[in-house]
């Protein structure tokens, strides 16, 4: 996919969030994350961006299904919608928006939903960075 913004643009707007994120969750702005995982807004990544968070040993995550939750609808017409495409795929990470208040009201439905049909929910958090040693031999 060809990025729509310049590299160097996509690397400010990539810092500018990172130090948003890092105020919001600790009170200092830097542009190392504390949770090393990013998601491209509309999946829009190039190869120049994702090197640059690699190198940075920031993981990219992308997405299986979408709950197409930036559609208007109700809780419960999502709720059929992300439950049909999961049943659909058998697992998978979902994209839902946080800001989006039906979302915000299916989700514990949904929650619901997968620990009634043998689901289970992934939490992924950060490992120490491996320590290379210098010695081969």
């Amino acid at each position: 996919m060809a990025s729509k913004i310049s590299f160097e643009k996509a690397k400010e707007d990539i810092d500018r969030g990172i130090a948003a994120d890092e105020i919001a969750l600790h009170g200092i702005s830097t542009i190392a994350p504390s949770t090393p995982f990013f998601r491209f807004p509309n999946f829009d990544s190039t190869p120049k961006t994702l090197d640059l968070l690699q190198d940075r040993g920031i993981v990219v995550f992308g997405a299986d299904l979408w709950a197409s939750d930036w559609e208007e609808m109700t809780p419960d017409q999502e709720l059929k919608l992300i439950t049909s495409r999961l049943n659909a795929e058998g697992r998978g990470i979902i994209l839902f928006h946080d800001a989006k208040a039906h979302t915000a009201a299916m989700m514990p439905a949904f929650l619901r939903y997968l620990h009634d049909n043998g689901y289970h929910v992934i939490h992924i958090v950060p490992t120490a960075p491996v320590q290379r040693n210098a010695d081969t031999h």
